[in-house]
């Protein structure tokens, strides 16, 4: 394990406004922007889903991150050309150099003093709370920890392997609140319009550390060059942010498979919430609520699944639980991979007869993964908080490389090609959709 650092850094040099290359003068532009976050920090440190104690963010990790809002704001400049898109993109955000060929980031990024915030273990590992008479140990979500969290990052929870190699009073994975940093970053002044859109994206939809789609890690601007940012009213959140789309993104045609904002985004504020963190439950908990939808409501007895997977994967890996002989679902696709790829398919009757698990993934080995086209996070406000989901364009799984495909846990050699999209029929018999065939927008029309 790493120590502490006995000294904090030295003093941040006097800014530069000016930057000689050959006869050329570049003027510069140097800003300090402060920021915390709003929702907890997942992942981004030296163990896999765990946060660094020491270095809770990297300048690294938000030049990354910049890039990518850059992309999503200015790709449409390009007329649908990914070469010529990734060459400006270069230009700026740097590049792998070579002796002959130098490509550095004409965009400094440099991370002030950090302030750490608390290290939180949301879950312990007790007997089961449900059952005592069994004794076995059960992850249990810790009072006063935010509900949102078991399923927005189910990586926090420990595998069963995990908890039956630990056992009761195992220690689980960390998050970290109250986390709070300053940036300084530096640019030319002609590439202001470029570099404040992607400030503006990420500030507005992205965050810290992993997870960031489900909205840990979201950020709150507190400053800029020491002036203190004042926050809209509730009322006025949407509109501020349809303003900064119309400023920041382009009227243009993005290369194919490149997430973007549109003009006129898929996007749902919700009402105003005490706090972040409310602002932040409701959204993860309709998200749930719509994924699980089921015939019953009690925990105990949920009932079955209202989607069509389950039954499909019955049917075609040829495996079904006496319970579950006539099925409820004759339509033969996947809606949920909408929502990112891969999906595992949970059975709890497997000893019943029901299948073992199975994945949904990409068809080409190269593309296992699709990042959720939805965002969800709470953003501040002046008095309170709300909850923002918006969908991003450009991807989505009607653009899966390979088309999808369905694999047995227990035999990786066998897969069958399946399907997601569904039509307007297909919709009306799905109870969660309520008629309408794009699943995203149904999750919206929910909200």
């Amino acid at each position: 394990m790493r120590e502490l650092p006995k000294e904090l850094p030295p003093p941040v040099k006097p800014r530069l406004d000016r930057l000689k290359r050959g006869d050329e003068e570049i003027k510069l532009i140097t800003q300090v922007r402060s920021y915390e976050l709003i929702t907890p920090l997942f992942g981004g440190g030296v163990n896999t889903g765990e946060a660094d104690h020491i270095t809770v963010a990297r300048g690294t990790e938000i030049r990354g991150q910049l890039r990518f809002w850059w992309r999503a704001c200015r790709g449409g400049c390009f007329n649908g050309n990914l070469a010529e898109m990734r060459k400006a993109e270069d230009k700026l955000w740097g590049a792998a150099s070579t002796e002959k060929k130098p490509m550095p980031s004409q965009v400094v990024v440099i991370l002030l003093p950090v302030h750490g915030g608390e290290a939180k273990q949301p879950f312990e590992i007790v007997a089961d709370p449900v059952d005592n008479r069994t004794g076995r140990p059960k992850p249990k979500l810790k009072a006063n920890e935010s509900v949102a969290l078991p399923y927005a990052a189910f990586p926090l929870q420990p595998s069963e392997e995990e908890i039956r190699a630990g056992g009761i009073g195992l220690k689980t994975k960390t998050v970290r609140n109250k986390v709070r940093f300053t940036l300084k970053i530096t640019y030319p002044d002609k590439q202001q319009q470029e570099v404040e859109a992607a400030l503006w994206a990420w500030e507005t939809f992205g965050g810290v550390g992993a997870r960031t789609r489900r909205g840990f890690g979201a950020l709150k601007l507190v400053s800029v060059d020491g002036e203190p940012i004042t926050q809209p009213r509730a009322t006025r959140i949407e509109a501020k942010i349809r303003r900064g789309l119309e400023k920041h993104v382009v009227s243009g045609t993005w290369p194919d498979g490149v997430p973007h904002l549109s003009l006129n985004p898929r996007i749902k504020v919700t009402g105003r919430r005490a706090e972040p963190k409310a602002a932040w439950e409701y959204l993860v908990m309709r998200l749930r609520d719509f994924r699980q939808s089921r015939t019953r409501e009690s925990p105990r007895q949920p009932g079955r699944s209202r989607w069509p997977e389950p039954d499909e994967i019955r049917r075609l890996t040829g495996c079904r639980c006496g319970r579950h002989a006539v099925p409820l679902s004759d339509i033969g696709k996947f809606p949920r991979a909408a929502f990112g790829l891969p999906v595992v398919f949970h059975f709890k009757d497997r000893d019943a007869g029901d299948p073992y698990n199975t994945y949904l993934t990409c068809g080409e080995e190269d593309h296992d993964r699709l990042a959720s086209p939805l965002i969800l996070r709470p953003l501040a406000c002046k008095d309170g908080a709300v909850g923002m989901a918006v969908v991003l364009e450009g991807t989505g799984v009607g653009m899966v490389p390979g088309g999808l495909v369905l694999e047995k846990e227990d035999e990786p050699e066998k897969s069958w090609p399946v399907e997601a999209m569904i039509d307007a029929n297909e919709a009306q018999n799905i109870q969660p959709l309520n008629g309408e065939p794009d699943v995203l927008q149904a999750f919206l029309n929910r909200i």
